[in-house]
């Protein structure tokens, strides 16, 4: 319905002028239900952060300058008294996109209605949070394990609608940190819902980003809480998807390669993570001369050009496997799965490997 709404221009400031009546009050309710989700987290994490004020989409407001329908969102924050200029968690309905948008935001810094001399002070406390959770993050190791591990679990920095590696997103926010956000895509299931479970999940995660500027927005010290048992089950489920989504993403390459090589043999490629593990890699396929290929796939969110897409965990069978079949075991790592995707084969014989685990036995 969003995406409808969001393809139309409108007259006289007023969704009334290209939207029925059933669609206006379907657009009441998304927008009421996105307020009572920033409530609801408003209200779980109080305790921990302090008070956090709420906002949403203008009831009677949510038409551009331009005629078009605005963003529909909602917020809980802090920092400021004007969200524009405060650190956010926001739920951002992308608009012609089938996915919400949740995360970390810094505001817009962009309210028309302040005079000179509040904006400026405004954007002076924006900045002040911004190097504030910069620096937390560069000094305290805790957060910086944290800060990086959501990016392998499907987050991405951007600054100014570019995207940006992590690293650089620190350094950008300490110059310009208006609309930097971290944020995630979120998809609905196979049923058309995207659940509350999985939402409280995404915000557990970041939630911490708020910590990383307790000077400012008036928190006592708090440490980094250990995952619940929910949420690590959570994460493992992510990385799993994760990783399904890598094999299925090089089922459709190899697929495109064959049909191009005009080879059609039943059964190629297949997909052999999902009959069993005992294979000792992930996709079954040919090369140009029609002789089985073994493909392993290591899959990341991260993307080609991030140092720490670098690393990833091979297991022991999954080597064996490799160095027993060396010239048709193909190590293929994928990166960006959650966005656009771009994969390269790994050189096995120039790969460093390090020890990590011992299997005891007694």
């Amino acid at each position: 319905m969003i995406n409808s709404l969001s393809t139309r221009i409108y007259r006289n400031n007023s969704i009334n002028s290209n939207a029925d009546v059933r669609e206006v009050e379907a657009f009441r309710k998304v927008k009421d239900k996105l307020r009572k989700i920033a409530d609801f987290f408003s209200s779980k994490y109080s305790s921990e952060f302090g008070p956090f004020e709420t906002n949403a989409s203008p009831e009677h407001n949510p038409i551009s300058r331009g005629n078009k329908l605005l963003n529909v969102w909602s917020t809980l924050f802090k920092g400021s008294i004007n969200k524009q200029y405060a650190a956010q968690i926001s739920f951002v309905i992308e608009k012609e996109a089938p996915y919400l948008n949740v995360g970390f935001y810094f505001g817009r810094a962009s309210a028309r209605s302040l005079s000179e001399e509040q904006r400026k002070s405004l954007e002076a406390n924006l900045k002040t949070l911004a190097e504030e959770l910069s620096n937390t993050i560069m000094i305290n190791n805790a957060y910086e394990r944290e800060y990086n591990s959501l990016f392998d679990l499907g987050f991405s920095a951007y600054s100014d609608g570019k995207v940006e590696l992590p690293k650089n997103w620190l350094n950008s926010i300490r110059i310009s940190p208006q609309n930097s956000q971290i944020t995630a895509k979120i998809y609905p299931n196979d049923l058309g819902i995207i659940e509350m479970s999985i939402l409280d999940f995404y915000v557990s995660l970041v939630i911490f980003l708020m910590g990383g500027i307790k000077n400012s927005i008036h928190i006592p010290e708090r440490k980094i809480k250990p995952p619940t048992p929910e949420q690590s089950a959570k994460k493992a489920e992510k990385n799993a998807l994760i990783g399904l989504k890598g094999e299925e993403y090089v089922i459709a390459v190899e697929r495109e390669k064959l049909l191009k090589l005009g080879i059609s043999k039943k059964g190629y490629p297949r997909h052999r993570a999902l009959e069993s593990i005992h294979y000792g890699y992930d996709v079954l396929s040919l090369d140009e001369n029609e002789n089985d290929i073994f493909i392993e796939v290591k899959t990341t969110a991260r993307r080609q050009d991030d140092d720490y897409a670098k690393r990833f965990f091979i297991t022991n069978h999954e080597l064996q496997t490799l160095e027993s079949n060396n010239d048709r075991y193909i190590l293929r790592r994928v990166y960006d799965i959650e966005n656009e995707p771009t994969f390269e084969d790994l050189d096995v014989n120039n790969l460093i490997k390090e020890a990590n685990g011992y299997i005891i036995t007694y």
